[in-house]
């Protein structure tokens, strides 16, 4: 409490003191506290009680004032000048003071307004101020909303309800929710224990599994007579929706062999979360196994059978579907060493059939290439000869003989013939 505050209290108590005498003629019924916003008003419930023997100046419409805490000391004086009293925000009683209705709106309010206020009534040869005051805070932002949530249960109607100060009854703020879920949302004001008001916004709508774990926001809106935007206030809630297990199932990739260390998981979608039970049917027998998220062992064939989970919750119960584990009959080394034996014989197998068919690729490839050789031998023989038969006909000399000249000289074919 700074020195200024400690000395205007002290000022208000000594008044107080040396107006003891009609104190008990007063008594005044006001919140404790307000809050309101800068660039909006502010409404003051008030009741008030009077001595019967002051009742009547009631009837001659007295002074009723609110005194600044911080201003009391000018109060009364000459000091109190005009500038002084322009520090006050406008004032207005709105209330009927014949039915002992004080209450009043404080308007154009700034943060600079912020203080304590006495409640002061004044009429002829008769005035008292009410001895307790009301905080009155003035700020720069609105209020963060009041949001309330029920116990949300899937397909089960429920109303989300927000709720905001209403100080100044002439400019309530609008209230929304973003997003309404598909649901209706209705706004309403209602009067407070203490006099004071407040606006509410009711989301009815039905919880789906879709909505849970959904982000909802409660928006205020207060629309002010100032140059800047419209202020925003806003509380942001995580829906949590109660529903029975749904998509239950066993979390299980691998083969099992003989001395397998064996672990089954079971999953399921529940709110709240689901306990699980594991049951076996082998033989036509169903065992259960226990009560846990997860079972492990150690594989033997004991252990070959259908395996069940079963996830519940207060609202139902879901199983899994069956899960055929058989146990094979060697352990995972044996079943490698065996497949390493088979990989080697394949591969030597493997081997021996290139070698094979390479040997006999290239018998082959050699046969054909003599095939070839012989051809192109006989081919040329074949053409020496036809070259030397067409050679032939030009290394014969051609005997032409005249007739008449062979006559002549009497020559006889065997001589003619034989001379070519």
């Amino acid at each position: 409490m700074t020195l200024r505050m400690f000395a205007a209290d002290l000022l208000v108590f000594s008044s107080i003191i040396s107006a003891a005498w009609c104190q008990s003629a007063l008594k005044v019924s006001i919140p404790k506290s307000l809050n309101t916003t800068s660039g909006s008003c502010l409404l003051i419930p008030c009741l008030f009680n009077i001595s019967k023997e002051r009742e009547n100046i009631l009837e001659s419409s007295p002074e009723v004032t609110w005194r600044r805490g911080s201003l009391w000391s000018l109060y009364d004086t000459d000091g109190f000048t005009i500038d002084q009293r322009q520090k006050e925000p406008v004032m207005e009683v709105v209330g009927d003071l014949r039915k002992k209705n004080c209450t009043s709106v404080m308007r154009n309010l700034t943060s600079l307004h912020s203080d304590r206020y006495f409640f002061r009534i004044q009429a002829e040869n008769f005035q008292v101020t009410e001895t307790k005051a009301v905080q009155i805070s003035v700020s720069d932002s609105l209020a963060e909303p009041d949001v309330t949530v029920p116990v949300l249960r899937e397909g089960e109607e429920v109303n989300l309800t927000c709720t905001v100060p209403a100080p100044c009854p002439s400019r309530p703020p609008n209230v929304i929710w973003d997003p309404a879920l598909g649901g209706n949302v209705t706004q309403r004001t209602q009067m407070n224990a203490d006099g004071t008001q407040s606006v509410s916004a009711i989301l009815n709508f039905i919880p789906l599994l879709h909505h849970h774990e959904l982000k909802v926001n409660c928006v205020s809106i207060q629309n002010l007579h100032r140059e800047d935007r419209p202020l925003l206030s806003h509380k942001m809630v995580i829906l949590s929706v109660e529903y029975p297990p749904k998509e239950t199932w066993i979390s299980f990739t691998d083969l099992v062999w003989l001395g397998d260390n064996v672990t089954l998981t079971c999953q399921s979608k529940a709110n709240p979360p689901a306990v699980h039970s594991w049951f076996m049917k082998r033989a036509g027998l169903e065992e259960e196994l226990g009560i846990s998220h997860v079972i492990s062992f150690t594989a033997s064939h004991d252990n070959t059978g259908e395996y069940i989970c079963e996830a519940q919750n207060l609202y139902g119960a879901m199983n899994s579907t069956n899960l055929q584990i058989n146990v094979l009959g060697i352990s995972f080394t044996a079943f490698l060493s065996i497949l390493a034996a088979l990989s080697l014989l394949i591969f030597a197998l493997l081997a021996m059939t290139i070698v094979m068919i390479y040997r006999r690729c290239k018998e082959a490839i050699m046969s054909e290439t003599n095939q070839d050789q012989n051809i192109y031998a006989n081919m040329s023989a074949s053409a020496v000869k036809n070259k030397q038969l067409q050679s032939k006909p030009n290394d014969e000399k051609t005997c032409t003989i005249n007739p008449v000249y062979a006559l002549k000289h009497d020559l006889h074919d065997e001589t003619i013939y034989a001379n070519c």
